[in-house]
């Protein structure tokens, strides 16, 4: 084969290997970032004191307004106070 295919071949196989290791590094980073949404819904969930029954019907509440104050009362969720970080 000629010098420049051969050149042509290997440039090919590390950009496919490089795209390969992008490829893995983008899943871990969704990945992280999915687990990282559920632990913050999880947190506001917590923070708000609301049931599993509570948080379906808030679901529900959402899929055709938005969510306010008045809406989360009508569940019966509370909210325990947030302590900032300078608040100690």
């Amino acid at each position: 084969m000629s010098e420049k295919l051969d050149k042509l071949r290997a440039t090919l196989k590390k950009e496919q290997e490089r795209r390969i290791k992008l490829n893995n590094r983008i899943a871990v980073l969704e990945r992280r970032i999915q687990e990282e949404e559920a632990a913050e819904v999880s947190n506001m969930v917590r923070t708000a004191n609301v049931t599993p029954e509570q948080l379906a019907a808030l679901l529900r509440q959402s899929a055709t307004t938005t969510p306010n104050p008045a809406a989360l009362s009508a569940v019966g969720a509370t909210f325990e106070k947030e302590v900032g970080a300078d608040e100690d």
